[in-house]
């Protein structure tokens, strides 16, 4: 009987601690996330009230510390400033002309002699109308076969086996001549452009340019670019009815 009464009370000691280790455990874990959303809480309430860096142009230091592209300035050491300058000017990016629609063609080649005229001096350029006319009338707009697996947009040949090039189909064997391969086809404008100011056959249009002829009279002179008796008549065609009035360039 004492045994059992000892072991009873053996049992309720426990049961008491463990209540008692229970309810500390509560108060501590009850204890901590207090604080833990009080602190939170408060981070919270300062992000908020805290007063935000002044990003706009009504800012009084705004126009002293944002440079024109609204970024901070930055002071570069005069000798990587150099270096930089010299890297871009290094750089040479040629335009892309693109062939998937009539638009984007024009607009593009336009692009491209843009570019190529910053190289050119004025005596020496050629109309644009009369450029995108020729190419047109040569590539079908940009949709030929040499405009793009040669990057070719006028019928450009080559004398030369040795330079890459591409054969009219059918043809298999070289026949003493090939349509030129270009790495880009802005690359077959500067081409074109110095034909025209180059060869002997374009003698006759350079003197029109000179003289200071309209781009019609230029385009009458280019009988020798194409077999066709009236190449030159479609030219102009081209630039009355497909170019002028329709894009502006």
């Amino acid at each position: 009987m004492v045994h059992l009464q000892t072991l009873e009370n053996k049992t309720r000691i426990e049961e008491i601690t463990m209540l008692k280790f229970l309810h500390k455990t509560y108060t501590v874990f009850t204890h901590t996330y207090f604080w833990i959303i009080l602190i939170i809480t408060g981070i919270i309430l300062y992000a908020c009230n805290r007063e935000g860096p002044c990003t706009d142009d009504g800012c009084p230091s705004w126009h002293e510390n944002q440079n024109q592209f609204g970024v901070d300035e930055l002071a570069i050491p005069p000798d990587l400033e150099e270096t930089i300058n010299d890297v871009i000017n290094e750089i040479e990016i040629t335009p892309i002309v693109h062939t998937d629609s009539k638009d984007n063609f024009v607009y593009s080649v336009n692009h491209c002699i843009t570019y190529l005229y910053q190289y050119i001096p004025e005596e020496k350029q050629i109309p644009r109308e009369l450029i995108i006319a020729q190419a047109a009338l040569e590539t079908g707009w940009g949709t030929s076969r040499f405009a793009n697996e040669a990057n070719n947009l006028f019928g450009i040949r080559t004398w030369n086996k040795d330079e890459p090039y591409l054969l009219p189909i059918p043809w298999k064997k070289w026949p003493g001549w090939g349509v030129r391969v270009y790495e880009t086809k802005c690359q077959s404008v500067a081409a074109y452009i110095d034909i025209i100011n180059e060869v002997f056959a374009y003698e006759e249009f350079r003197e029109v340019r000179k003289q200071g002829g309209t781009v019609f009279e230029m385009a009458d002179t280019l009988t020798k670019y194409a077999s066709k008796e009236n190449y030159t008549d479609l030219v102009k065609d081209v630039i009355k009815h497909n170019i002028r009035g329709v894009y502006e360039l």
